[in-house]
């Protein structure tokens, strides 16, 4: 008996060796195989979780549902340093804080139910899982991706502390124009809008700003905010409690980031000119 089988001689004769092998790889593979695995023996470890993939389940323990906000923040960090590399600016390091209650917030905040927010002091996202819990058994359909939207917009925050636009709005409060620094803390809202969009589309995740459900939730966050209990000093923002845009104006400059994924797109002397509040 020859070491090729009959009803295989004439394809190997036709397309020689490396057709026949390259062939039942693409065989292997649509069956839902890793090639390697057959040739090393190793099983490939699973792809990690994306914001999308690392959604948790309806019945998600605590422990898991904590797991999904550093997914969220990871792709935003590397959208982000992606971007500040092709400028040649370093990316300053960010990190994330899971804490189970609002009791382990630092930076001068507290307060129910405030879910995420950005300290510029430390450079650190806060996230409270036990807020971020609450909000999906209010809004199960909504929850999980206002949890990213709302985290991306935290990283956009990181983005504009490292830009200076706080330290541009700290010495416009030195000023004491209360209209001026309004208007800036309004266009501030909205760039945060547009960086979000950025991450959107960057993560492959259809616009959530026309996803009723979504919105439902993040304006129920927002809404919270309103009730946070305060104590910063002068000279310190903390960017989730500045004065809010309008819904229309936030998605206004979230359409342009989801349209054109890129820094440009969200320039803050753009949303000046364009006058939304």
């Amino acid at each position: 008996m020859g070491l090729i089988p009959a009803g295989a001689l004439p394809h190997v004769k036709r397309f020689g060796w490396s057709g026949v092998l390259a062939l039942g790889v693409v065989i292997v593979m649509l069956a839902g195989i890793n090639p390697i695995t057959l040739i090393s023996g190793k099983v490939s470890p699973p792809p990690p979780p994306t914001s999308i993939t690392g959604v948790p389940a309806s019945s998600a323990s605590l422990e898991q549902i904590a797991a999904y906000p550093p997914i969220v923040g990871s792709e935003a960090e590397l959208m982000w340093r992606r971007f500040f590399w092709q400028t040649a600016i370093r990316f300053p390091r960010v990190t994330m804080s899971v804490v189970e209650s609002s009791s382990a917030f630092g930076c001068g905040m507290a307060g129910k139910d405030l879910t995420v927010f950005y300290c510029p002091d430390n450079r650190l996202v806060y996230v409270d899982t036990s807020a971020y819990e609450r909000l999906r058994a209010k809004f199960p359909l909504g929850a999980d991706y206002a949890m990213a939207y709302l985290v991306a917009e935290a990283y956009g925050h990181h983005v504009q502390w490292a830009l200076g636009v706080f330290t541009d709005l700290v010495a416009l409060q030195s000023l004491k124009g209360a209209e001026r620094i309004a208007a800036l803390e309004r266009q501030i809202d909205q760039q945060a809008a547009c960086y979000a969009a950025m991450w959107t589309i960057t993560a492959g995740i259809d616009e959530l700003n026309k996803n009723a459900a979504v919105m439902a939730a993040v304006g129920a966050v927002e809404a919270n905010r309103g009730n946070a209990i305060i104590n910063l000093p002068l000279g310190r923002v903390v960017p989730e409690v500045l004065t809010a845009a309008s819904p229309e104006a936030r998605a206004f400059w979230y359409d342009k980031g989801y349209a054109i994924p890129a820094p440009g797109s969200c320039k803050l002397e753009k949303i000046a000119a364009e006058g939304l509040v």
